[in-house]
């Protein structure tokens, strides 16, 4: 049985004792405690949440906020009128984390706020000098959520357009509907109304015919374009025949060619299951914020050789450049994979994509243009579209042959052996309604939006729609090391020394981790935990390759390295140890068991990295790795030749750093872990929160269950088209029996696709245990 986390609701790896997936989740459970906030659990209803990412934990440059607010105050017309700001929130999840950040706005003396889940934003009024956004930014992050600025879209996505055709064509289709009804339940022909209702049902499926069916012809036509059957001409097909032909009754008089209401009510279907499937996908993507790594896109497009910039804190150098101040402490782990930090004195070379590791912003000369810089190279590159689906481009070929053969055929027959050729055409247009394959158009993403449902209870979040087919196609998964299968930080050995310090000490030890970027720090920052800088406003300086220093009254407080090889670093206080420290790199939880999970799937797994031979060797001994199943030194540009040549099509990469961007670009799969410094999760098909690998296997099961629930849909589609056509060239298939089939047939695939993710579950699923923090008694749930 596995524990899950008291916050969020996820495993918890086997490393950790006390209850909780990470240290981010122990430090907001308890936050909550200590405000009286214990209603957030109950209104989370058993939820899970995402696990709260380090970079939450850790301090942020609110300086964008200052002048979005100031700008904010600047426009009011008045002074009796509230300023108003929106801005992005990454770690919203559901109706609790609206209520916890209401109560939070409230107390800090906000007017008014509101937080839109779906969109990832909250806009808020305030009166000035009554409220400071910088100080709710500071107390939000204590409980897990981010502030960003604005996205450029204003927080609407790629679906908005698609939302606004699904709620119209509802509309459409129920006036379709309520003014077809009468004609099946017997209204006369003669009836006075009986034109005008006629007419208003024609008049609302042309409507929707313009509106939503469009969505689909434009899609199917540029499919056919370029060479490639989508699933959108069956579709289209079944719209078009059917709109005709009720076009084609109307204006005879055969009421039996009349399907307006079910050509507003498909349409209406399909856009509700499409607008599902990307619903997700999208609410996925819009739950990170912009990576703060990445310069500002201005400065990066005026960027040429011999200009001078300067780099904040924890961002990378955009082009190769000279630094120009004295020293300066660098990370290369985007470029190298190595994590460790390293000094450069002035008129040294920083490479493109380093990142500045220090606590003060440097300043440097550009040698190259942006256009011309390795990180653009890497930023700029793109993953690839979906591959064609051969396979199904064949079976949708032979599949609209014989809808056409069947309803072609079935009409003439019926010309030839009875001459009515209003009847005739009604066999021919019945066949292409029935076929539609409405059923599969609406259950196919159900499947998608629970399977995506499953993976972010185990913390993976899905970005693209077709990951799941992609899972299943799998033949070897590829990592990177460095923060990847290790963790981000090296792990301290030695966390028991942390105790031994008094309150004051552990506060200041706190306050110099808080804003520097080295590993050491950012490993001892996590394992004290807390938020940064708790009443401490002194200065910390860095000296390049010594440490840290900070002054503090009267005493000056330092993290620097020992004389001897005692340990890796001291905390001293006017010169003398307070305590010592020592780390190793170490393993995500679980890595070993992941590992030999997925070779007996019969996964080939495979270690590619750019650091250096003695580390990748000692983490790949540790995973029972072969020493051809591993490869170090590696430049962005091997990593992904080596995808490129050893069958990319069915690889699944996994990295984090800047230098895994072209392997991304070039597996047909990529994933990555939350850094909150990598723009990777933002172009990759999936992204997972928290410390474990736990999360392999059972991202493999959801996939291996989406494929049987859809294989389950198509068996049922193809059987009940096979009766159905029958049934239509039999002359049985009146428009009124059409209508009634449609939605019967989609509610029974929903059905179907629910009781195989079911099964899915109690199948493959483990139990997890949540302990009981009042009686200490394990609840059990399915995890």
């Amino acid at each position: 049985m596995n524990i899950i986390c008291k916050h969020c609701g996820t495993p918890v790896p086997n490393t950790r004792s006390d209850g909780f997936c990470c240290g981010g989740c122990h430090s907001v459970h308890d936050l909550l405690q200590q405000q009286g906030l214990e209603h957030f659990y109950d209104l989370k209803s058993g939820l899970n949440l995402p696990p709260v990412p380090a970079q939450a934990m850790r301090q942020q440059d609110y300086g964008w906020l200052e002048t979005a607010t100031l700008a904010a105050e600047t426009m009011r017309v008045s002074d009796d009128v509230a300023a108003e700001l929106s801005v992005s929130v990454q770690g919203l999840s559901c109706m609790a984390c609206i209520w916890l950040i209401e109560r939070v706005f409230a107390k800090l003396g906000g007017t008014q706020i509101q937080v839109d889940i779906s969109s990832g934003e909250l806009r808020m009024a305030w009166q000035p000098g009554k409220f400071q956004p910088v100080e709710f930014a500071c107390e939000l992050q204590r409980f897990g959520y981010l502030l960003g600025m604005q996205r450029a879209d204003g927080g609407q996505g790629s679906d908005n357009n698609l939302e606004r055709r699904t709620g119209v064509c509802g509309a459409f289709a129920m006036n379709a509907m309520a003014f077809s009804l009468p004609a099946y339940f017997g209204m006369p022909a003669d009836f006075a109304f009986a034109h005008w209702f006629d007419l208003v049902a024609a008049a609302s499926a042309t409507l929707s015919l313009l509106v939503g069916g469009s969505y689909f012809a434009q899609r199917a036509w540029l499919a056919l374009r370029a060479g490639v059957l989508h699933i959108d001409t069956p579709i289209t097909l079944g719209i078009l025949a059917a709109y005709a032909g009720s076009l084609v009754g109307w204006i005879s008089g055969e009421p039996g060619l009349k399907y307006f209401d079910f050509v507003a009510m498909f349409i209406f279907l399909m856009l509700g299951g499409r607008l599902v499937q990307q619903l997700a996908v999208v609410r996925n993507r819009r739950r990170l914020l912009r990576d703060p790594s990445i310069p500002e896109a201005e400065m990066l497009e005026s960027l040429q050789a011999g200009a001078t910039f300067s780099v904040k804190p924890g961002q990378a150098v955009p082009v190769a450049a000279k630094l120009s101040d004295a020293h300066a402490s660098i990370s290369l782990e985007w470029i190298s994979g190595e994590s460790d930090s390293c000094t450069r004195s002035s008129g040294q070379l920083l490479p493109s994509g380093a990142l500045n590791a220090g606590t003060r912003a440097l300043n440097a000369v550009a040698l190259e243009a942006w256009k011309d810089s390795t990180l653009h190279k890497l930023l700029e590159a793109r993953r690839g579209g979906d591959h064609r689906d051969l396979r199904l481009e064949k079976l949708l070929r032979g599949y609209l042959v014989v809808v056409v053969f069947a309803g072609v055929v079935g009409g003439l027959w019926w010309w030839w052996s009875t001459g009515e050729w209003g009847r005739a055409l009604q066999v021919m247009i019945s066949v292409f309604v029935v076929s539609c394959p409405c059923a599969l158009g609406v259950a196919a993403p159900l499947a998608d939006d629970i399977a995506a449902s499953r993976a972010a209870d185990q913390g993976v979040f899905v970005r693209t729609l077709g990951l799941w087919k992609k899972l299943t196609r799998l033949r070897q998964v590829v990592f990177d090391k460095t923060g990847t299968l290790t963790l981000e930080n090296p792990l301290l050995m030695n966390p028991a020394v942390l105790d031994e310090l008094d309150d004051s000490s552990r506060q200041m030890l706190r306050h110099l981790t808080s804003g520097n970027l080295h590993p050491v720090s950012r490993s001892l920052f996590d394992a004290l935990g807390g938020m940064p800088g708790e009443g401490f406003e002194a200065d910390v300086w860095e000296e390049p390759g010594q440490g840290l220093r900070c002054e503090h009254e009267g005493a000056v407080w330092a993290i620097s390295r020992p004389q001897d090889s005692s340990a890796d670093a001291i905390f001293t206080r006017d010169g003398v140890t307070l305590c010592a420290f020592r780390f190793r790199d170490a393993l995500r939880a679980e890595s070993l068991a992941q590992m030999e999970a997925l070779q007996a799937r019969g996964l080939r797994v495979s270690i590619l990295s750019g650091d250096r031979e003695a580390k990748v060797a000692a983490i790949a001994e540790q995973l029972h790795l072969q020493p051809e199943q591993w490869q170090h030194s590696l430049t962005p540009d091997e990593k992904a030749a080596w995808i490129c040549g050893h069958e990319p099509q069915s690889t699944l990469y996994i990295g984090d750093g800047a230098n895994d961007s072209l392997a991304f670009d070039a597996a047909s799969c990529a994933g990555s872990p939350v850094t909150g410094r990598s723009f990777l999760e933002h172009k990759a098909d999936f992204y997972f929160l928290g410390h474990s690998m736990r999360f392999m296997s059972s991202l493999l099961d959801i996939a291996a269950t989406h494929r049987r629930a859809v294989h389950a849909v198509f068996g049922f589609s193809v059987t009940y088209n096979i009766v159905t056509v029958i049934v239509g060239l039999m002359g049985h298939l009146s428009p009124l029996l059409a209508a009634i089939l449609m939605p019967l047939s989609s509610l029974a695939t929903l059905s179907l696709v629910a009781l195989v993710f079911r099964r899915g579950r109690n199948a493959g699923g483990k139990k997890c245990v949540e302990p009981d923090e009042v009686g200490g008694v394990p609840c059990v749930t399915a995890c």
